[in-house]
């Protein structure tokens, strides 16, 4: 159950974001832990509970704590010592053990655990790698032969058969009952840096065309500082960018060659083979409304059904199907990244009343992800879901912000999951919009911006 672990990493790193401490999160876990245990377990019983030196530890010991506040008499035997306790939450709960009066045993072994009527299991959780250790697998062995109501609390360790597992946040087991354990609001409903800690990395062996390629189609006399806003914010992230933009507008790509090196121009006899190296194709920043450019984006929207396409301002009116019957495949597997005047290209003529519903409908029929840009952005994907992101500031409603926000999402999106993208790359556009403005007040340009993306990514992934 990988997607219910990294669900959890998700969930507990915005919960921190949106001000709820590491150790907050462990007390609700044992309240809800205790809880739920002291539903079928009479106040005589015996209560062993197994704990290791980590988070999952961390659980068991807090739950002891909470059953021994509601007149239960449990047992803490922590298969280890005091000094060598890996988390902060460990530890702080181990102190609370002490001054709480709960019976424990340090550096307990098999041979120290005790017939029960009840053995809750919190050794390892999902932190479990590679073969266990003698020492946790006779532990293992001793409480899996106990005569005893056998409990696993979020992730049970390899070998042990439980009769029930109390997850926290989500299922790491199809069987898992999950507990609430109070998590701000905003976690099912904002984008925060959980959506940042699990996109692709370059690995040790990697080279630029395995660390992601994108096809940058835009520009125009008019508007020449867009596809070079992309461009730039794309760069920081991937291997290589391809630039295309039609014959008429060649001009442009010597003023972007003086401010940019990082990227490949291609000319027309080029555009076939470098759109097929493409893991993603990003169409718009920039792009006139015209017959040689619409024909251009059909072709490759026909030709390339199975790429991600980030479509911005004119690309997605060009694109639409209402007004562009050739394009076969329609918005399905795009990104959409309008702000709310260019919903236009979309709608036309429909009242914006009730947009969210619209939008989501909008995403489900046609199987894409949007991002609607705005003071607060609204996030839709193709499945249904729905998120907001409430970074950025007022300063970053000028020309250019949008497209390095269109740069950001198709860049991960070569290497990510495409709403995963969507969410990562909008949360930290805005994070770099704060930052910039922490330096220059709301006085700060798109290009002033580019330079915080590697900052908040850093930042997003560490917190």
């Amino acid at each position: 159950m990988i997607d219910a672990f990294k669900e959890s990493i998700v969930k507990e790193t915005n919960a921190r974001y949106f001000g709820m401490s590491e150790g907050e999160m462990i007390d609700n876990a044992g309240k809800a832990l205790a809880k739920r245990i002291s539903e079928f377990v009479k106040k005589d019983s015996v209560v062993s509970i197994v704990c290791g030196l980590g988070n999952n530890g961390a659980d068991g010991m807090a739950c002891a704590r909470f059953l021994k506040k509601a007149g239960y008499d449990p047992k803490v035997l922590i298969i280890g010592r005091e000094k060598d306790i890996k988390s902060e939450a460990a530890e702080e709960h181990f102190k609370l053990l002490k001054k709480e009066k709960v019976e424990y045993l340090q550096d307990a072994y098999a041979k120290d655990i005790v017939q029960s009527d009840v053995v809750v299991e919190a050794l390892l959780g999902v932190g479990v790698k590679g073969v266990l250790r003698k020492r946790f697998k006779d532990v293992v062995n001793k409480i899996s032969r106990m005569r005893a109501k056998k409990i696993a609390i979020d992730f049970p360790v390899p070998g042990y058969k439980p009769d029930l597992i109390l997850s926290l946040i989500s299922a790491k087991r199809k069987t898992a009952e999950v507990l609430d354990i109070g998590l701000p609001k905003q976690v099912d409903e904002y984008v925060g840096p959980g959506h940042v800690k699990f996109l692709q990395k370059p690995k040790k062996d990697s080279y630029k065309s395995k660390n992601g390629e994108l096809l940058v189609f835009g520009g125009s006399d008019l508007f020449h500082g867009a596809p070079l806003m992309a461009t730039m914010a794309a760069s920081k992230f991937i291997g290589s960018v391809f630039f295309y933009t039609c014959p008429a507008n060649r001009e442009l790509v010597k003023d972007m060659k003086i401010k940019l090196q990082e990227f490949i121009v291609l000319r027309d006899e080029d555009l076939e083979k470098y759109s097929g190296y493409a893991n993603v194709i990003l169409a718009g920043p920039g792009l006139e409304d015209n017959v040689d450019n619409k024909s251009t984006l059909t072709y490759l929207l026909n030709s390339y059904p199975e790429k991600v396409f980030v479509l911005d301002a004119y690309a997605i009116a060009m694109a639409n199907p209402e007004n562009n019957p050739q394009n076969k495949r329609g918005f399905e597997n795009c990104i959409l990244t309008p702000h709310r005047g260019e919903l236009r290209h979309i709608f036309k003529g429909a009242k914006m009343t009730g947009l969210e519903g619209k939008l989501r409908r909008f995403c489900i029929e046609n199987k894409c992800d949007l991002v609607l840009k705005g003071s607060t952005d609204l996030l839709f994907s193709a499945g249904g879901e729905f998120r907001m992101n409430k970074t950025g500031n007022p300063g970053m409603a000028k020309g250019g912000t949008g497209d390095v926000l269109s740069g950001m999402v198709a860049a991960l999106a070569c290497k990510n999951d495409p709403w995963e993208a969507v969410m990562a790359g909008t949360f930290l556009n805005g994070v770099a919009g704060d930052e910039a403005r922490k330096e220059f007040g709301y006085n700060f340009s798109a290009t002033d911006l580019i330079p915080y993306l590697q900052k908040a990514y850093k930042w997003a992934e560490g917190f």
